[in-house]
């Protein structure tokens, strides 16, 4: 239980508290240069309780990669979880939707890394469930919340 009180700590001294600011957490700090844009590019859905890629969503990381590569652009991904766990422990709760928007962030980062862009062009980053598009009052905006923002962005 520590454990997480203590990844979740890190997270908020490491300047990612301000994560309401679109993709400025995790790749700001390690640049010397300044951002100039950023665009988020595709949603990628995911089944619950998976982080596996679909053939279809293969297909958009694909095209997000040659945007990325033409374009020498840096990338930033966001995992997300919905709240619905098989738990109702709020720390395990936590820890199960970490651990599976990691997962799908470092899926869907490995899935552009096969498309050819570089390892030290991309960030990513678990925001569990703490970052809901949908409220999850049914299935649907359950699986709205089962999601990988992918973010590009170009620095000065």
């Amino acid at each position: 239980m520590k454990k997480i009180f203590v990844m979740l700590t890190v997270l908020m001294l490491s300047g990612c508290a301000s994560l309401l600011e679109g993709p400025n957490c995790g790749y700001a700090q390690n640049e010397a240069k300044k951002v100039s844009k950023s665009e988020l590019v595709a949603v990628i859905g995911f089944a619950d309780g998976s982080s596996e890629i679909t053939a279809e969503n293969k297909e958009v990381l694909r095209q997000v990669a040659q945007k990325a590569l033409d374009e020498k652009a840096k990338i930033v991904i966001y995992g997300h979880a919905s709240h619905r766990t098989i738990t109702k422990n709020i720390l395990q709760r936590i820890f199960i939707n970490l651990k599976i928007s990691n997962e799908r962030a470092v899926k869907t980062a490995a899935t552009l890394i096969s498309y050819g862009v570089e390892t030290s062009d991309i960030n990513t980053l678990a925001l569990f469930d703490s970052r809901p598009v949908k409220v999850e009052v049914n299935r649907a905006a359950e699986a709205a919340n089962r999601r990988a923002e992918v973010y590009l962005y170009w620095l000065e």
